[in-house]
């Protein structure tokens, strides 16, 4: 009697037979994008008062008093010093004696000129009479007016008496004393706004271009004060100089206690590599009789120079550099596919 194989055994010698002929699918790749390198640099600066301000007297006289020493905070009032005023007063007190002589003589004349008018309405009156007290009234209403002109010159005088400057704004040179004769237009010191300190930075144009791109993110270490501080742009200036190319840019901190000028500050920024490498994870580099390969997402390999480590997260990032890639690529990860 003739034995027949088992079913079974059937069965499992038509899926061998299966699957050799058709082969499993070889799992997808998985690809990295190649990242622009950059390099992280240092610019130095020093603060500065975000504006400053000359003291200077309007008024010729004798300093009475000086408010605020340097590095003192003008008043609330925003007095710098006092010129001697008592000129200038007695010239207002003469005024006011002329103005109430000459209103006193404007209603003598005005009284006068009505009681001509009725009489020359009644012909008891010459016109010529008439004419010559209006003539009178109308001198002394022009002479009132330019006596009230005087007395607000006066009195404008009077107030740039005092020396002033913006309340709250440090004085940073003093130049008089009190007793001292000051002239017209005489410069007395300079105060300046340590509210806001401001950095001047000379920026080439990638540098430039970091910087904008930030956006409002910008920190600035003060190694004299061994702290960090937020920083704005506070303006570009539209100029550059031929030779460097460079623009300056001024960058603003505020709210800093004990601010003052001549402090350092370091900015840091991340510019474009000069190699012109990029940045790949450190599985898609493969090395190989000491050269360095990556493999491109359809299978190609290139060669490529390893210039390094760059961190990242995990610290896995290499920068790597050659002609025939750029940041953008995808390149596969080694051992992965």
């Amino acid at each position: 009697m003739r034995a027949t194989p088992p079913l079974r055994l059937l069965a499992a010698l038509l899926a061998v037979a299966l699957a050799a002929a058709c082969p499993r699918p070889a799992p997808a790749q998985e690809l990295a994008t190649a990242l622009p390198a950059t390099s992280r640099i240092q610019l130095s600066g020093f603060t500065r008062a975000r504006a400053v301000v000359p003291l200077v007297a309007e008024a010729a006289g004798k300093v009475l008093r000086v408010l605020a020493d340097v590095g003192q905070p003008v008043g609330q009032g925003g007095v710098f010093a006092l010129v001697d005023p008592t000129f200038i007063q007695l010239e207002l007190r003469d005024n006011a004696v002329q103005q109430d002589r000459l209103r006193a003589r404007i209603a003598y004349d005005d009284t006068e000129a009505a009681r001509y008018r009725r009489l020359v309405d009644q012909g008891s009156a010459a016109q010529a009479r008439l004419d010559e007290l209006e003539q009178a009234l109308s001198q002394s209403r022009h002479d009132l007016a330019a006596l009230e002109v005087a007395h607000d010159v006066l009195a404008e005088r009077l107030a740039r008496t005092r020396v002033t400057a913006p309340a709250g704004w440090l004085v940073m040179t003093r130049e008089v004393e009190p007793g001292q004769w000051v002239t017209q237009g005489q410069t007395l010191g300079q105060a300046g706004d340590f509210d806001t300190l401001l950095v001047p930075f000379a920026l080439a144009p990638e540098q430039l271009t970091a910087l904008q791109g930030a956006g409002g993110t910008l920190t600035l270490a003060l190694p004299d004060l061994g702290r960090e501080v937020p920083a704005t742009v506070h303006r570009v200036y539209p100029g550059f100089d031929p030779e460097t190319r460079k623009t300056v840019v001024d960058l603003a901190v505020t709210g800093l206690p004990g601010a003052r000028g001549g402090l350092r500050a370091v900015l840091a920024l991340e510019v474009p590599d000069p190699s012109g490498g990029v940045l790949l994870p450190r599985a898609a580099v493969t090395e190989r009789y000491e050269q360095h390969w990556v493999r491109r997402d359809d299978g190609t390999e290139v060669q490529v120079v390893l210039l390094g480590n760059h961190g990242g997260p995990g610290g896995d990032l290499l920068r790597v550099a050659s002609p025939e890639i750029a940041p953008g690529q995808r390149f596969a990860l080694a051992g992965r596919e």
